[in-house]
């Protein structure tokens, strides 16, 4: 197995567990939050496929977002250049609620995008830094934080969906 091949299986992987979480949500399951600094389910859904987008859209290819390109930030309703990053208590209580389906239409375009260009990655690529003012973010080490912070998310709305649960 290829390095490659490796992330690519670890995103396909982190997509079934994903997809088994969310499967079964309601509209309001989405919207919970634990507790009044507690992100909800919607919210890191949301940012989880924004971070993923921006990291390989624009900051190592230096294209549009598939959320600008494609006109999902006027489908939802919420601003182009938005991920979450530094989002207040106010901005996460006021996040909007909206169709699971969507969202993951979006992020299947946004994941698909991501392991099309993990093809066109050469061993020697894993070591370029794309933006000089982050030196510290190599191609690989942004896959690498990719894939974890795919996975801890995941685990995040897994749980939250098991508080949720337990508390009907």
């Amino acid at each position: 197995m290829t390095l490659n091949e490796f992330i690519e299986d670890a995103f396909n992987v982190e997509q079934e567990y994903l997809m088994d979480a969310l499967g079964d949500l309601t509209p309001e399951e989405m919207m919970w939050r634990a507790g009044p600094e507690a992100n909800s389910l919607g919210w890191i859904l949301w940012h989880m496929t924004r971070v993923e987008d921006m990291w390989f859209q624009f900051f190592i290819q230096r294209e549009t977002e598939i959320w600008a390109r494609d006109g999902w930030d006027e489908k939802f309703g919420l601003p182009a250049r938005d991920n979450g990053f530094g989002h207040t208590l106010e901005q996460v209580a006021e996040f909007p609620a909206y169709d699971l389906a969507e969202m993951l239409k979006y992020g299947t375009e946004v994941r698909t995008a991501t392991l099309k260009y993990l093809k066109t990655v050469t061993a020697e690529q894993m070591d370029v830094v794309p933006r000089e003012a982050r030196p510290e973010m190599s191609i690989g080490r942004i896959f690498r934080q990719v894939v974890g912070e795919m996975y801890q998310h995941q685990g995040h709305i897994a749980y939250l969906k098991g508080l949720i649960r337990a508390g009907k």
